[in-house]
Order: C-alpha cells, then sequence, then structure tokens
C-alpha cells in the first residue's frame, strides 16, 4: 500500500509518509526492528489502543484519534520501555517521530485528514481542488461506520427471551351493539 499524508483541516502537514498496521502483528511489532523514525513519517494502528515502546531504540511521540480521525490526546516524547494509556474511544494511534507534535503544534480536538498521492507530484491535487480526484474501484485506507444507538438496554433480570408463535384457534367474533341500533 502506498503511503498517506496527514494534515489538519487548516493545511498544516503532520507527516508526508505514513504507513498503515492493520494485522494484529504489524501492530505489535510496529517500530520496533527501525533504529529511528524520519521526520515525516509515521506509524498508523488501525485499530489503536494503549501503545508500548518496550525495545524501541527511540522516542516518539504519540496522538491517539477517535474513528473520525480526532485527536483525542497527546503524548510527546515517549521514551524507550514505556506504556502509554489510550483515552476511551480511542480508535486509531499515529506514532510520530519525537518532537513532531511540538512543530507541527497539534492540540487535542484537531480533525487530522487523509491524503492518498501517487509518486508524481503532478498529479498531486492544489488547494483549489478539495478533494482528490480516484478511480471508482479504489478503496480508500479508512472507512468510517455508524453505530445506531439502542434504545434501551438489557440487565440481568429483567431479560425477555422470545416465545414462539403460538396458533390461536379461531373464535366466534362479536360485536358490541351501537348506540344508534
Amino acid at each position: 500500500m502506498k503511503p498517506l499524508e496527514l494534515r489538519t483541516a487548516d493545511g498544516r502537514c503532520i507527516a508526508r509518509h505514513v504507513h498503515m498496521a492493520c494485522s494484529f502483528r504489524s501492530r505489535c511489532v510496529g517500530l520496533i526492528r527501525r533504529r529511528s523514525l524520519p521526520e515525516q513519517e509515521g506509524l498508523l494502528l488501525v485499530p489503536g489502543g494503549s501503545v508500548h515502546t518496550l525495545g524501541m531504540r527511540f522516542n516518539i511521540d504519540v496522538v491517539f484519534l477517535n474513528r473520525h480521525m480526532r485527536v483525542l490526546s497527546l503524548a510527546e516524547n515517549v521514551a524507550p520501555w514505556r506504556i502509554v494509556i489510550a483515552p476511551r474511544s480511542t480508535a486509531r494511534v499515529l506514532e510520530l517521530a519525537a518532537g513532531k507534535i511540538a512543530t507541527t503544534q497539534l492540540t487535542a480536538g484537531t480533525y487530522l485528514i487523509v491524503d492518498r498521492f501517487s509518486d508524481d507530484p503532478s498529479e498531486r491535487p492544489t488547494i483549489k481542488q478539495p478533494r482528490l480526484q480516484r478511480m471508482p474501484c479504489e478503496r480508500t485506507p479508512i472507512q468510517f461506520s455508524l453505530r445506531l444507538p439502542l434504545g434501551r438496554r438489557c440487565s440481568g433480570s429483567a431479560v425477555r427471551t422470545p416465545q414462539p408463535y403460538r396458533r390461536v384457534p379461531d373464535a366466534p367474533v362479536t360485536t358490541k351493539p351501537n348506540a344508534e341500533t
């Protein structure tokens, strides 16, 4: 998969070459095998949660995102052999080079926009084009889902099991006399 580019809604570039880690193994290994992380690179863990830097050789910045790519929390300059607990409703985690949060002035509540670029700079969109032109069969790297709220929640003893359908024998129909009759 081609790397992604992440930027804020106002156009600040967060990272130009972000790779996605979607499998269990790739999320666990993450950046452990690397000796350093260049300034314009990053790793997006999908789905994401708490992060560890066990076995890493360098410091990183960690950005916790919800499923709409909104920044929930930031952890700057996380040293090796540490564990960072994710806040509630974390769906994705972005690992960046140490100091990147400070240089981009990233704050909680900021929305990140995902762009997928080709290697040819002439095909990259300009600011005047708000959206990328994608091939109709190309899949987007991140998809959102909508969960509808449930009207009520079940508690221990109040759970009702559905009853099987029982056929009631035909009963004679009686009507009440009308006031006019």
